[in-house]
């Protein structure tokens, strides 16, 4: 089954923000990926990435629970509409401002819910191996839920309590918002001055 052209772009951005995060943090020696900026009050290169991968595995999660309780439904409906409106990925009025506020630059800085905060040690190799991974799972879902409209269903947001705030075509929006968010974290952080190269 085709994906739609919505999907294969959220494919072909998930894949080019993978390729642009092992561009980024190919080059960074394995003791410098721990290394944290401010006497060690901002994140290390590892700890956006792993940041990253575990907001991924939890969002992934939820967005697969909120479809799951809807599939059968779903699976009615989309043999009744037409292709091109089921496959259509685009957030609401809510959906966009959160988007918004997500990508770069940030607007204001929010911690990370316990979850998914980062370790405090982050080994190069097995970070991104942890952040492919979770990127696989991303598209999987995406694949698995070509053809449905996922405007129709919500999710329980894992960092808000449970509550099914927003559908999961916004949810699978979210994930490439957040990575750019952090890839630019991570640019700033190489960028600066006093990162050790080595």
């Amino acid at each position: 089954m085709s994906v739609g052209p919505d999907r294969q772009a959220l494919l072909d951005e998930l894949d080019r923000l993978e390729r642009e995060l092992g561009d980024l943090v190919e080059p960074v020696a394995d003791s410098s990926f721990d290394w944290q900026p401010d006497g060690g009050r901002g994140w290390s290169v590892g700890q956006c990435v792993d940041h990253l991968a575990r907001a991924n595995r939890e969002y992934v999660r939820a967005l697969g629970a909120g479809v799951g309780r809807k599939r059968d439904w779903l699976e009615r409906l989309a043999t009744r509409r037409a292709p091109r409106a089921a496959a259509e990925l685009a957030a609401g009025p809510g959906g966009r401002l959160f988007l918004w506020t997500l990508e770069p630059p940030p607007r204001f800085k929010v911690p990370a819910p316990g979850r998914i905060a980062p370790a405090s040690r982050c080994p190069k190799r097995e970070t991104v191996e942890a952040f492919r991974a979770a990127q696989a799972e991303v598209r999987d879902l995406v694949r698995a839920t070509a053809g449905l409209d996922l405007h129709r269903v919500r999710f329980p947001n894992p960092f808000a309590g449970g509550l099914p705030l927003l559908t999961v075509a916004t949810g699978l929006l979210v994930i490439p918002a957040h990575e750019r968010r952090h890839l630019l974290q991570i640019r700033r952080l190489l960028a600066r001055p006093d990162y050790p190269l080595s």
